[in-house]
């Protein structure tokens, strides 16, 4: 049983969880775990399945990187009798104008009622924190929006597009097929491995807070909080500073 482990992590008071519950669930799950590689760098070994995944995010107290999170709350879902899959995405890198390493991104498709949606707690800061309809609609998070759309690329059939305030940008690509555990563990040997992986060369974190997001690096804090942006010194070893992060629950 993961769910009530889950649920006692990230301070979540209901005794299960429904689909009408989904946007506090997450909201509570982005303001617990950071999006974090210290994993990656100390090339850490843990099998990622939901046994695995227990002992390393919840009872080891870690954060993690999308093929931790997402595959975390799957197990919680399924549990829960949601209707869940795990599916395979690439992440397109906007700054370079190019896709990163195929298939590293991994999300959540969750069927309700004949719907379709995509439920993603791993993409650093960039979370809609509500499932998003394949519908093509858009849904509004608190710094941005999100939408679902149905186009063919060399990458996917769909995309996740967010709107920042100017104009819809392609988040990833994904496709439908879905995700097993064998797959899990090549996407995260492309992590630790891959010259080209942004994630096994300097520490990074990342977080949503109730008032904004933090952006952690080996030696400063940028932090949005209320439309301000700051930046400051880190003042810890980047190690303590986001096991601080993490609330002890």
């Amino acid at each position: 049983m993961i769910q009530s482990a889950f649920f006692q992590k990230i301070g979540y008071e209901g005794e299960q969880v429904t689909f009408e519950q989904l946007p506090e669930l997450l909201r509570k799950m982005a303001y617990t775990f950071p999006f974090e590689n210290r994993s990656v760098l100390n090339k850490q070994s843990y099998s990622l399945d939901q046994e695995g995944l227990k002992q390393h995010l919840l009872e080891g107290s870690r954060g993690g990187l999308c093929y931790d999170l997402n595959p975390l709350l799957y197990y919680v879902l399924k549990e829960a009798g949601l209707a869940v899959q795990l599916v395979q995405g690439t992440v397109y890198n906007k700054e370079a104008g190019k896709w990163s390493i195929d298939g590293t991104h991994v999300a959540i498709t969750l069927l309700y009622e004949g719907k379709r949606f995509l439920i993603d707690a791993g993409f650093g800061v960039n979370l809609p924190l509500q499932p998003v309809p394949f519908t093509g609609e858009w849904v509004e998070s608190p710094f941005m929006h999100f939408r679902v759309k149905e186009e063919n690329t060399e990458k996917g059939t769909h995309l996740l597009q967010l709107d920042r305030g100017a104009g819809a940008e392609t988040g990833y690509a994904f496709t439908l097929n879905e995700v097993n555990a064998q797959t899990l563990e090549q996407l995260r040997h492309e992590i630790y491995e891959n010259e080209a992986s942004p994630f096994n060369k300097k520490r990074l974190a990342s977080k949503l807070t109730q008032t904004g997001r933090l952006i952690v690096t080996e030696d400063h804090i940028t932090v949005h909080e209320n439309g301000e942006i700051s930046k400051q010194p880190l003042s810890q070893p980047f190690d303590d500073y986001v096991q601080n992060l993490i609330p002890q629950r």
